[in-house]
């Protein structure tokens, strides 16, 4: 398979605070790669200096063998990526179906029509009819399946998560990772911060810890959940895997 994302020597500072510290990684075209690590260790900076959201103090980011800079940032979001945040992000004056079509048709310049029937598909792919709700109205179970409605719409190669879930309340997670299992068995590359650990071993190809901006260690699911080398990550795991 072709590498989709590779990052090379990243670098990211907010003023005097090193957030990521020499990050290199490669990720295959359709590879399901899971990041997990403490609060503050830098999982969310990271996958949002993949997309741009934000900006690299140094180091490389290439997707689809071109690398992304200040200036293409934007054609390459449009091309290659879409993004599920932690708080839905949805236009709350928008019904579902405005917040679905808005992208394809203003950035991508789809025709409306058939905007509109792709977001349908997609609606009916994370199991949702209420098209012309607006997002006030839908629990937020909905609301973030809504929000991952929206990054199918594009077709993109390419679906970031920042923690999609962990906004959530408890009985609401299911129904949005039973969505992402759904997503993991196409082609789509698919590059996730979570703290669900049982969703990490279901569909990660490859899990990622990471702490204190550095990766501290990567393997399969079976390597991480039953045999981690780095004490640090097998103090984590022991917090958490009760």
């Amino acid at each position: 398979m072709p590498d989709m994302v590779k990052v090379e020597n990243l670098k990211k500072n907010f003023g005097d605070l090193e957030v990521l510290k020499d990050i290199s990684l490669t990720v295959r075209e359709g590879e399901k790669l899971v990041i997990i690590g403490p609060s503050g260790s830098g999982k969310s900076t990271f996958i949002r200096c993949i997309n741009y959201l934000e900006e690299p103090t140094s180091g490389t980011i290439t997707v689809a063998g071109t690398q992304v800079t200040k200036k293409n940032h934007l054609e390459m979001a449009k091309k290659y990526s879409s993004m599920v945040f932690q708080q839905f992000n949805l236009y709350p004056h928008l019904t579902v179906l405005e917040n679905l079509t808005l992208a394809p048709v203003k950035l991508q310049h789809v025709p409306k029509e058939e905007a509109k029937k792709i977001a349908m598909k997609c609606l009916e792919r994370v199991g949702l009819k209420e098209a012309g709700n607006y997002p006030v109205q839908l629990s937020g179970g909905q609301q973030q399946r809504v929000a991952i409605a929206r990054a199918l719409c594009t077709k993109q190669p390419l679906i970031l998560f920042d923690e999609p879930t962990s906004a959530l309340d408890p009985e609401m997670v299911q129904e949005v990772l039973n969505v992402m299992v759904e997503l993991a068995h196409e082609n789509i590359t698919m590059i996730c911060v979570t703290h669900e650990m049982g969703f990490a071993r279901q569909v990660a190809d490859r899990v990622i810890f990471m702490d204190g901006g550095y990766i501290l260690e990567e393997g399969t699911p079976e390597h991480f959940f039953e045999c981690p080398e780095h004490e640090r990550t097998k103090a984590f795991l022991s917090k958490i895997l009760h």
